[in-house]
């Protein structure tokens, strides 16, 4: 009876409850129905809606660290990522332990990943670009953030000559520098897009951001110095250069770059040290073991240039600069034309329009007085002159063919537009001589020994506008000056300008010998000789001299000619 009454009474209040209820769910489902669709809670001004990063479970120092990309930043960040028990790594921690150790590989050569990184199960974007960057490939990045922008910038060192990729990274790294500018990783990177796209003042600038955060870091330094050197910034390149091998005195990048910078410099000393010391540390770098041939030519170490050049002609290809040394010994040290003359024809048969190959082997075929590949001197001159206009080498070859041929008219317009430089000034002078135009010959010669009258150039010169112009008392005054404190060469050129002021041929031939004791193959005095006993009609004396003349330079068809015609006149 009573559980009856207490079912009837609940069933009454439930039933009272829902009429209260009923009215006031219709009212919400109204105001629900006339909301607008789509409605969100407004967010903050200024504020913007960010998509959930790939890495939103590791630590943001981490991440950090990461984007920085500096050697250090990477220990740490792989430092912080480490695990003992291999099976509690996540699967994006593996990826980033991976991502810090391809960066180390390939950013920063000149550091080492202390870490070991576990296998990563699957593929995602970041294993993808591992793989691309390890096979010199520029994989397009999956998102805006930061380490996705970076990563496959890496291609830049796995594939150093692949331009195709340059205008992806370039954006990449644009990227990565507008949301991270401190990123020392990045700045690096863009400094050596730049530079390989020989924007080196523009590469300059990030290498400077890059080295303000990590300050002793090599590989930026390295490139710091590569870009100085690209644009003449010698002794900027040099000082930090010694500030690298202050801290490692066998930093090998410093030395070689250094080397690069002397070398350029024109002080072949220094450049010749510094070669020795790289080939200490690697006997067989190629580049070093030229630049150490070169030094000790200049330096008249001929035996030394041939062994060098011996060794490196043992490494397999054999580049222009090669050519360009061993035909330069074979000329100045072996004194074979004929020989420097089959060099440089090799050469040319890989670098035919190499300007500074067709430019030595037009100096080989002038000395020589011989064809070269079939082309003369004056031929491979005019080429460069085409290519060059300015070339004072190549003029010098073309004013003293023309010269030879008697060509004088066009000797002298060629010479007349470079009268003030003196590289070309000596050899207008005797263009003047040849022409007759004493007077102009004179005043240059005056004016330049006045300028210059310690220089032997200079006073040779003088001495032969003096000797050519019949000024004898004032010739041979100033060869007895200079006579006392001359070396060989110079002595034996006094000597030879003297034997013209003699009275007869017996002083001449005084003089001409003299001149001989001094230096033996001075073609000049022997040529002389065999002139005056071929106008004496005393053919073995003539012949003896001759026969020196070609000794001297077999391939002289002038001298080769003048000892058919003697012989002949001998035979008979």
């Amino acid at each position: 009876m009573n559980r009856k009454r207490a079912a009837n009474g609940f069933a009454k209040a439930v039933s009272f409850l829902c009429v209260l209820v009923m009215p006031l769910c219709a009212l919400s489902a109204a105001k629900k129905a006339d909301e607008p669709k789509g409605t969100s809670i407004p967010l903050p001004a200024g504020a913007k809606a960010k998509a959930r990063s790939v890495f939103s479970d590791i630590k943001p120092r981490i991440i950090d660290l990461i984007e920085d990309g500096s050697p250090r930043s990477l220990e740490v960040a792989a430092r912080l990522l480490h695990r003992s028990d291999v099976s509690t790594y996540t699967e994006n921690e593996k990826t980033l332990l991976q991502v810090c150790a391809l960066m180390m590989e390939f950013c920063w050569p000149s550091y080492k990943a202390n870490w070991t990184c576990p296998d990563i199960r699957g593929s995602n974007y970041y294993t993808n670009v591992i793989f691309s960057v390890r096979n010199g490939l520029y994989e397009a990045p999956s998102s805006d953030e930061t380490i996705a922008n970076l990563l496959p910038c890496l291609c830049l060192f796995s594939a150093p000559k692949d331009t195709g990729c340059y205008a992806s990274a370039a954006a990449s790294l644009g990227k990565v520098l507008e949301r991270k500018g401190s990123s020392v990783a990045g700045n690096y990177m863009m400094g050596v897009l730049l530079s390989r796209q020989g924007k080196n003042a523009k590469a300059l600038n990030y290498l400077r951001r890059a080295l303000d955060k990590d300050a002793s870091n090599k590989d930026i330094l390295t490139m710091q110095m590569t870009a100085c050197i690209a644009l003449g910034k010698y002794d900027e390149a040099l000082a930090t250069g010694e500030k690298m091998l202050a801290a490692d005195p066998q930093c090998l990048s410093a030395l070689e770059l250094c080397c690069d910078a002397y070398y350029a410099k024109g002080e072949m000393a220094r450049a010749g040290d510094l070669a020795a010391q790289i080939l200490m540390l690697d006997s067989r770098n190629g580049k070093y073991l030229l630049v150490r041939a070169e030094t000790a030519m200049d330096g008249g170490d001929y035996v030394k240039a041939s062994t060098l050049l011996d060794a490196y002609s043992r490494g397999g290809k054999l580049e222009k600069t090669y050519y360009l040394l061993r035909s330069r010994l074979q000329s100045e040290w072996n004194k074979s034309q004929a020989s420097a003359a089959e060099t440089l024809g090799q050469a040319l048969l890989k670098y035919p329009d190499d300007t500074e190959l067709m430019l030595a082997a037009a100096k080989v075929a002038s000395l020589g007085d011989m064809k070269l590949a079939g082309k003369t001197a004056l031929e491979y001159a005019r080429k460069v002159l085409k290519k060059d206009k300015s070339n004072k080498e190549a003029l010098k070859v073309c004013i003293a063919e023309l010269t030879k041929e008697g060509s004088y008219e066009e000797a002298y317009a060629l010479s007349s537009g470079f009268k003030g430089d003196a590289a070309v000034l000596h050899d207008h002078i005797a263009v003047c001589l040849g022409l007759g135009k004493n007077d102009e010959a004179r005043e240059l010669a005056l004016s330049f020994y006045n300028r210059n009258r310690s220089d032997p150039e200079a006073q040779k010169s003088y001495i032969r506008v003096l000797v050519a112009t019949g000024r004898k008392s004032e010739a041979e005054g100033m060869i007895a000056s200079l006579m006392d404190g001359a070396d060989s060469s110079m002595k034996s050129f006094l000597y030879y300008e003297k034997s013209f002021l003699g009275a007869d041929d017996k002083d001449a031939i005084a003089s001409l010998r003299s001149s001989l004791t001094q230096n033996p193959r001075n073609t000049d005095a022997l040529t002389r000789l065999y002139e005056i006993y071929y106008d004496k009609q005393d053919w073995k004396r003539a012949q003896y001299y001759l026969k020196q003349v070609v000794a001297l330079n077999p391939t002289n068809k002038k001298a080769l000619a003048m000892s058919q015609k003697l012989q002949k006149i001998i035979n008979n």
